[in-house]
C-alpha cells in the first residue's frame, strides 16, 4: 500500500522531470516520453503533449478515458525512487497550451534505487569476457540494485569466484554492458540445469545508479 510519503514525493516532483508514459490499447502498447508540467494533488498529473514522431503515431489514442502508465523517476542527494502509477487520461489541452491531463493515482508504486534489497526482474542477458567478446554463459537478469543482483543460466563448474566479466543486458533498444565480478554460485532446481551467480557492479556510484534505474525502468515498462 503507497504511502503518505509516497504521494507527497509524487506531488513534490520538479516540473520538467521527465515522465515515461505508456498507453495502454487492446492490440498494442505504446511507449511514449514526456515531461511534467506539474501536479495538482489529489486532482490531476499534468504532463507536456510532444510532438515527435512516437507521439504522432498515438494521436488516435489521445483522448478522455484512455488508461495509461505513468512512471518517473525522483532523484536527490538524499534518496532515488521510481514512482509508477495506472490512471486515465482526463483531458487533452492543445489550446492554451500543449498538456495531457491524467487523473491523479488512488494507488501508487515505489521502487527506491538505492535500497539495498534487490529489484526482481526477468530480462534477457548474456556473460562475456571482459577482454573480449566470447560469450560464457546466456541466461537472465533476475534481480539488481545498487550493490549487485543475480544472473540465472546453464550450471557450470569451471567459473572461478571473484572473476570479472561483462553482463549484456537485452533491452528494447539497446544492449547495456555492465562491468562486474562474479561472487557465488548456487544451483537452482536440479532438474531445471540451471545456477544463480550473484555478482557486484564494478562502477563508481553515479554511474551504478544510472545503470540499475535504466534496468528497472525497461523492467517495469516491459
Amino acid at each position: 500500500m503507497p504511502s503518505e510519503k509516497d504521494f507527497k514525493t509524487l506531488d513534490s516532483l520538479n516540473c520538467n522531470t521527465e515522465v515515461h508514459l505508456q498507453l495502454l490499447t487492446p492490440t498494442q502498447t505504446i511507449r511514449l516520453r514526456s515531461r511534467l508540467i506539474g501536479v495538482d494533488p489529489g486532482r490531476a498529473v499534468i504532463l507536456s503533449l510532444g510532438n515527435d514522431k512516437a507521439w504522432q503515431g498515438a494521436t488516435s489514442f489521445l483522448r478522455e478515458r484512455q488508461s495509461v502508465v505513468i512512471r518517473v523517476v525522483k532523484s536527490d542527494e538524499q534518496d532515488a525512487n521510481i514512482l509508477a502509477f495506472r490512471s486515465t487520461i482526463q483531458q487533452v489541452v492543445s489550446s492554451t497550451g500543449r498538456w495531457l491531463i491524467i487523473t491523479y493515482p488512488r494507488e501508487l508504486q515505489t521502487v527506491s534505487l538505492r535500497q539495498h534489497s534487490r529489484v526482481p526482474i526477468n530480462i534477457k542477458a548474456s556473460l562475456t569476457a571482459i577482454d573480449s567478446s566470447e560469450v560464457i554463459a546466456s541466461g537472465f537478469l533476475k534481480d539488481i540494485s545498487i550493490k549487485g543482483g543475480a544472473f540465472a543460466a546453464e550450471a557450470r563448474s569451471n567459473f572461478i569466484i571473484d572473476s570479472q566479466f561483462k553482463l549484456n543486458v537485452e533491452l528494447d533498444d539497446e544492449v547495456l554492458t555492465i562491468a562486474v565480478t562474479l561472487k557465488n554460485q548456487q544451483e537452482l532446481e536440479p532438474q531445471s540445469g540451471l545456477a544463480q551467480y550473484g555478482f557486484v557492479l564494478n562502477t563508481e556510484e553515479q554511474e551504478t545508479e544510472a545503470l540499475v534505474q535504466k534496468v528497472v525502468l525497461h523492467h517495469l515498462n516491459s
